[in-house]
């Protein structure tokens, strides 16, 4: 694979991951779930959210990428590295989810935004 074929793919893993995300923390809205369980689901959510972040760094630390799809990456994602980091903050504290609500809307809020995010600047980039 050549790095032309991630960033090309980087707008349908944005769609693909938000959707399995979303359908990962939804539930845990409308289930009565084991905290054992729904920290589970909740990390599912976050990890499928991430896999966008990992296919840019992918792209970023790629040895044969053009030094205009490592800017490219790297300016895509300087947006929205708040998002990442609170999602990978979720995920390290895991262990420590109490409130079900409002982890789950936070993780929910996050995942919405960097789906927006990242569709408008790829929409405008293209």
């Amino acid at each position: 694979m050549d790095i032309e074929q991630f960033v090309d793919a980087i707008p349908a893993i944005n769609n693909v991951s938000t959707v399995a995300s979303i359908l990962c923390v939804l539930p845990t809205y409308f289930l009565r779930l084991q905290p054992a369980t729904y920290r589970l689901v909740l990390s599912l959510g976050i990890v499928f959210d991430l896999s966008i972040f990992a296919i840019a760094m992918t792209v970023v630390l790629w040895p044969f990428s053009h030094q205009y799809d490592r800017f490219f990456v790297l300016h895509l994602f300087a947006f929205f590295s708040p998002l990442v980091v609170v999602l990978i903050a979720i995920l390290a504290r895991i262990k420590h989810v109490t409130r079900v609500g409002l982890w789950s809307t936070v993780v929910l809020a996050s995942v919405i935004l960097d789906w927006a995010g990242i569709s408008m600047l790829i929409l405008a980039l293209s």
